[in-house]
């Protein structure tokens, strides 16, 4: 009997403790969850809340990071390396800080900052070799930003294989044809690059058809016929466009871009932007020298979202503001490279070896002479881009003697730890209302500061990779070792053909840099390249 009692007793342990193990939902590697059960945080209770929305985006599965963070199995395994990343400042990468000059008055959509506490938490998790919690009792998270489109209804891929020799920058506009049999509005889009070994950046443009000189629209064909008169090349072929990609007598309007790190670039609800059936499309792409021999890219692609019912109620565009080489006036504004302590006359030079050289550039709205009539834009977000010799770009709106606020300033943005392999866009997170407004004698002023020493790490590489040893003066331009101080804005305004088809209401403007309602490219012609 006594034996019996022992008997039954180591049973029915044996039995409870299979029980256990049978749920394993709750445990960590098949046994008891003991790190959870003495405090430590657990993967469904205090991670995956974390680490879902502001790194699963990129960490998925065909995502663009190395490895996944989707699921428990496969994001313990980099638990140690995942704290020390954040710690270190390199994960999750969101260059937008506030700043003892700098804070924004509006929070960022998916901002992938982490609190002290959620780094702690990361490590204390690591620390306790990763404890998996209770799946059943698993905590809500938010939805990460995706770094794919919803879907891709129009896809434009590279008609040809660029072939480039490693030896000097190359700059190339390839022309393609989106092949749309009818009006569209684009609600997203996504460059994504066919080799980031050697491709330094690519920048869309809609070629808008306009309208022949006798007022009848121009057909696709009319627009390829320009384009080779020109350049000398048609649909499926590049022209090679150092120095811009202007064609006389077409107009041009900036789709979006991709450098690394991009994101895709979502329009906010009701808004978009209009694409003409005529119209076609040039990527720009710049390649750069590695000196590791022949490279090949014949899948850089550019995606599109669109919507082909109704017009949207705003209309929504990027412009890019900046790489002023003195002062430039148009016709609806002014941009300017300010004079820097030092200086007799305004220039864009960084010398060798200098750490904290600045440059500072300016563009004030100015609707005087202009047939297009004042207009507010509502600023959407905000990019900062510069290249390897950058370190902090900081961008203020300044408000006129015309605006409702004359003399205010607020920062809208500043990357202080600027690196160049982490671009992308940053979106306020806010009611139209409440978003930054720029108009009639509005100004945005941008700051570049940049290291132009063998201290700046991308300085070093970017050297090392075409066989120098030691910086060298750099001037304003387009190539790898060259410089730009850039601001890329998204903006919004009222749509004119609002609750119109699609179809009706695109409004072709032969004098205008874009198609849509009174907002002409205020850039530079290679502007962000």
């Amino acid at each position: 009997p006594a034996t019996q009692i022992v008997v039954l007793m180591v049973t029915a342990l044996s039995i409870a403790l299979g029980a256990c193990k049978s749920s394993d939902a709750d445990t960590q590697d098949g046994g008891l969850d003991t790190a959870a059960l003495n405090g430590a945080p657990t993967w469904y209770q205090d991670v995956a809340p974390i680490v879902t929305p502001k790194c699963s985006g990129c960490h998925q599965e065909g995502g663009i990071a190395p490895f996944s963070m989707q699921s428990y199995e496969s994001a313990k395994i980099f638990a140690k390396q995942m704290a020390e990343a954040v710690e270190a400042g390199r994960m999750p990468p969101f260059l937008a800080q506030d700043t003892d000059e700098c804070k924004p008055r509006l929070p960022w959509e998916h901002d992938m900052r982490l609190s002290e506490d959620e780094k702690a938490t990361l490590r204390a998790w690591a620390d306790a070799d990763a404890p998996k919690g209770d799946k059943s009792k698993a905590a809500k998270t938010k939805q990460p930003q995706q770094a794919m489109l919803e879907r891709e209804d129009v896809v434009m891929k590279l008609p040809l294989e660029m072939k480039v020799d490693g030896t000097q920058d190359l700059h190339r506009c390839v022309v393609i044809d989106p092949g749309l049999e009818n009006d569209a509005i684009v609600t997203g889009s996504l460059l994504t690059s066919g080799n980031t070994r050697v491709l330094h950046h690519v920048i869309s443009y809609v070629v808008q058809p306009g309208r022949n000189d006798d007022g009848t629209d121009r057909t696709k064909s009319e627009v390829e016929a320009i384009i080779k008169e020109e350049k000398g090349v048609g649909i499926g072929e590049y022209y090679e466009c150092f120095g811009g990609v202007t064609v006389q007598n077409l107009s041009m309007q900036i789709v979006n871009a991709w450098a690394p790190g991009s994101m895709p670039i979502l329009s906010p609800k009701d808004s978009g932007m209009l694409l003409d059936k005529d119209s076609l499309i040039v990527l720009d792409m710049h390649y750069h020298p590695t000196g590791a021999g022949l490279e090949k890219d014949s899948k850089t692609k550019l995606a599109m979202m669109t919507i082909s019912d109704v017009q949207p109620k705003y209309v929504s565009r990027i412009q890019f503001f900046g790489n002023f080489e003195g002062k430039e006036e148009r016709s609806i504004g002014v941009g300017e490279l300010l004079k820097q302590k030092g200086e007799d006359t305004a220039e864009f030079m960084i010398p060798a070896g200098a750490k904290n050289h600045v440059e500072e550039m300016t563009w004030t709205f100015d609707f005087t002479n202009s047939t297009y009539g004042p207009i507010d834009l509502r600023i959407i977000g905000l990019g900062t881009h510069m290249h390897y010799v950058g370190r902090d770009m900081a961008v203020w709106l300044e408000h006129g003697d015309k605006s409702e606020n004359p003399g205010d300033k607020e920062c809208l943005i500043q990357t202080p730890s600027w690196d160049f392999n982490w671009q992308r866009g940053y979106t306020y997170d806010a009611p139209i209302e409440d978003l930054p407004v720029m108009g009639d004698s509005d100004t945005l002023r941008m700051r570049c500061i940049y290291d132009n020493s063998l201290d700046n790490k991308f300085v070093a590489q970017a050297l090392d990779d075409q066989g120098l040893s030691k910086p060298r003066d750099v001037l304003l331009g387009e190539d790898t070792l060259d410089e730009m101080c850039i601001a890329a804005v998204g903006v919004m305004y009222p749509n004119p053909s609002a609750g119109q088809p699609v179809s009706a209401g695109s409004g072709r403007d032969t004098n205008s840099s874009s198609s849509d309602a009174g907002v002409p490219d205020a850039s530079t012609s290679d502007a962000g390249q």
